[in-house]
């Protein structure tokens, strides 16, 4: 329903972002047009370094994926013994997540936004991930960090997040990304709905998706907001095929983050 007026949008998400999810025929082609991402093959081997023990016996991990688009990490953890908790504003998005679940005794399906996501039963989330630079779809940084912030208060003491965001001054090396930089940089300075790091674009016939994409800075302290005290970074390249160490010049090289965040703390 692309009629919707602009304010009955749900908060945090702009109006492109709005016409993808409500899109029958991007979410019936979504597989296939991802099919050679390199990233997505990276990001489902990252996961599993972090994911809790199956235990004979005991209830199986609850994992929440978050923007989980048709389901591509349920149908990789379902089958390993995990329970998902599949989460998606989209309802094209999680019927295709249906057609295709192998496990659907694993499977609940939350249609919901994430910035909103209030749903979740507090402490009982085992690992949560949110990947492929979902968290970049959702419009203002308040919004942004109340998800981060609700997300924190799932998840068990200790249990990972796992997190995606492209890297904000990787621009510096593509052929319009400088000015592309000082663009938003201005724009921020005199616009108070624009944040430096907000990219509007042409996508999938729609003329104007939204992305927000992060500094290595940005990302820490909205994570450190969230409560999250315990955080690693870790770098990809450009290509998205592969982890790299971290050198002097990473935060401009690096084409993107994977941050495994926990938090010791209690959750309230």
């Amino acid at each position: 329903m692309t009629g919707l007026p602009q304010w009955k949008l749900p908060r945090g998400v702009y109006r492109g972002t709005w016409d993808y999810l409500q899109s029958q025929s991007i979410a019936q082609d979504y597989d296939t047009k991802l099919a050679d991402s390199k990233l997505l093959l990276l990001d489902q081997q990252f996961i599993q370094r972090f994911l809790p023990p199956v235990e004979p016996g005991k209830p199986p991990p609850l994992v929440a994926d978050l923007g989980c688009g048709t389901g591509r990490i349920s149908r990789l953890l379902s089958p390993l013994g995990y329970r998902m908790l599949n989460v998606d504003l989209s309802a094209a998005m999680l019927e295709q997540l249906k057609r295709q679940c192998q496990h659907p005794h694993l499977n609940e399906c939350l249609q919901a936004n994430l910035v909103e996501l209030d749903l979740i039963t507090p402490a009982s989330v085992s690992m949560a991930v949110c990947l492929f630079s979902t968290i970049g779809m959702i419009h203002g940084r308040k919004n942004r960090q109340q998800f981060l912030t609700r997300l924190h208060s799932s998840l068990t003491p200790g249990a990972p997040l796992v997190l995606h965001v492209h890297n904000r001054y990787h621009s510096l090396w593509h052929p319009r990304g400088p000015s592309w930089l000082l663009s938003t940089w201005l724009r921020s300075h005199w616009n108070s709905g624009w944040e430096f790091g907000d990219r509007v674009f042409a996508d999938q016939g729609l003329p104007a998706m939204f992305l927000h994409i992060y500094s290595r800075r940005e990302l820490l302290q909205d994570l450190h907001v969230a409560g999250f005290d315990t955080i690693e970074l870790f770098p990809i390249n450009p290509p998205g095929d592969a982890i790299v160490r971290r050198r002097l010049l990473t935060g401009l090289t690096a084409g993107g983050y994977f941050a495994v965040a926990r938090s010791r703390m209690v959750c309230g």
